[in-house]
């Protein structure tokens, strides 16, 4: 998961679309955090906060993407479908963060889907508006920054993928994902590792066996931290 931020916003529903009422509220979302009266006022004239449902697509794969997606309040994840129809989950976002940034700057479809795992709000910011924006050093570096995180963050998902048997990805990801492997039911973290949660659960049971991990009840919780750096640590 990517760091959340508290972020309580104020809204009046118009015609199922939720519009701000402050501008001030745009300010509070680091992007625009360094923005003067003049450029906000503008910001307001082509963006908009979006109500969204649990389980409801925010956008599709293929995608031509119009606007700039913010993710506000609640949980988005990202994932791409193969042939077969596996899903592939690539990750997941909580609201502060920049959504598919990429596809925008370099005006190119969508490369994954991205649905909301629970209620949520979505600022959109038409993006060839937006671009007269650009000019801010300030945006700029923020966005910089969030491309940055996410290459990095794909970085460590081909490492992971390709480099880390399954045992010893599952020994990285407990490790370094404590709260999440004993809170988060055992499908979405397969889904995490992109692994069937059938090898999941047969790692599971070994880890159990070595005094690594412990099961209560349908959960599972760290025993032995030391066994597991181990395991990955080469």
């Amino acid at each position: 998961y990517t760091t959340s931020a508290n972020f309580k916003i104020n809204l009046r529903e118009v015609s199922g679309i939720l519009i701000f009422q402050s501008r001030k509220k745009l300010k509070e979302i680091f992007l625009f955090k360094n923005l003067g009266e003049k450029e906000l006022e503008e910001l307001e004239k082509f963006s908009f906060f979006a109500k969204y449902g649990k389980g409801e697509l925010v956008f599709l794969e293929g995608d031509t993407p119009k606007y700039l997606h913010i993710l506000v309040e609640g949980v988005a994840k990202i994932y791409r479908v193969d042939p077969e129809g596996r899903e592939f989950v690539i990750h997941r976002f909580k609201g502060i963060s920049l959504i598919a940034e990429m596809a925008n700057i370099r005006g190119i479809p969508f490369p994954a889907n991205c649905v909301m795992e629970t209620d949520g709000v979505i600022l959109k910011v038409d993006f060839e508006k937006f671009k007269k924006l650009l000019t801010d050093k300030n945006v700029c570096l923020e966005i910089v920054g969030s491309l940055l995180e996410k290459i990095n963050l794909l970085y460590r998902l081909l490492e992971d993928s390709f480099i880390l048997d399954t045992e010893t990805r599952i020994a990285k990801f407990i490790y370094e994902n404590p709260t999440i492997f004993e809170t988060e039911p055992a499908y979405k973290i397969a889904e995490m590792l992109q692994m069937r949660p059938e090898t999941l659960s047969r790692k599971l049971r070994k880890f159990k066996e070595m005094g690594i991990v412990e099961k209560r009840g349908k959960r599972y919780l760290v025993k032995d931290r030391e066994k597991l750096k181990k395991i990955y640590s080469w």
